[in-house]
């Protein structure tokens, strides 16, 4: 065998290991990149179950729903088999998110619950979103003590490489945010967030627009990556997320 051939046979083989390694990070992380977001059909209906989420033969699992009463709505599951396993929940208003793959004509929704499928059927009160898409509508607010460093490991991309770990700390008044960018599998990018109490104080509130204004005026701030979940564990508690357009956890 001359030293071409022994060179073309290295080269396909890196290749080879280097395809099975990507379908296997692809499949490691399907079921991810879609998020289903269940919102309360009408404010009216005082229907008390209104999802059903049934086992891949079509029985029923459990049913996600609410109840009007003595002149307030107590809104929650009606079933304790989803208790840890949805992705997040607004007890607020009642909105329910799923994990789920990407929808398919004609076809229920297939949503995450723990480590299993579950199926959905389509609804106009269902929004179906990319998790990229669906984060960035959030701004991540960790947790932590005034001028204390954070519990949680931030990098310059998107690898645990224990050397390049960057610590930072909370600001003074404990409400440093961060803008969601990017998400690629288990990483999450962001980028630290203007402090923009006086546009606040100005504006009284922050719409749509003044959001615009404060994530371009945030470009020039630095960006880091923080690993958001590991397998189907989301590592980010949702405390420390807000919903940016007049909605908080």
């Amino acid at each position: 065998m001359n030293k071409i051939t022994t060179a073309l046979l290295g080269l396909l083989t890196l290749l080879c290991v280097s395809c099975r390694s990507t379908k296997q990070e692809q499949s490691n992380d399907s079921g991810y990149d879609f998020i289903a977001s269940l919102f309360h059909p009408s404010e009216t209906d005082t229907t008390s179950i209104f999802y059903v989420l049934k086992n891949p033969d079509g029985t029923v699992y459990c049913n996600i729903g609410y109840s009007y009463e003595e002149g307030f709505y107590e809104k929650g599951f009606s079933d304790s088999l989803l208790s840890e396993k949805i992705f997040i929940y607004f007890p607020d208003n009642g909105i329910y998110g799923f994990f789920c793959k990407k929808p398919e004509e004609g076809k229920p929704i297939e949503v995450r619950v723990g480590n299993e499928w579950k199926i959905l059927e389509r609804t106009p009160s269902i929004h179906v979103d990319s998790t990229s898409k669906y984060l960035q509508d959030y701004m991540f607010s960790p947790l932590g003590l005034q001028n204390e460093p954070f519990d949680i490991d931030f990098y310059p991309s998107p690898k645990a490489d224990p050397a390049k770990k960057i610590t930072l700390m909370q600001d003074s008044v404990g409400m440093k945010d961060f803008f969601v960018r990017e998400i690629q599998g288990e990483w999450m990018k962001i980028q630290e967030c203007i402090d923009y109490g006086p546009l606040y104080a100005e504006d009284a509130i922050v719409d749509e627009e003044g959001w615009e204004k404060i994530s371009k005026l945030s470009e020039k701030n630095p960006i880091y990556w923080i690993r958001w979940r590991k397998g189907d564990k989301i590592l980010t508690p949702q405390t420390e997320f807000y919903f940016k357009y007049g909605c908080s956890i």
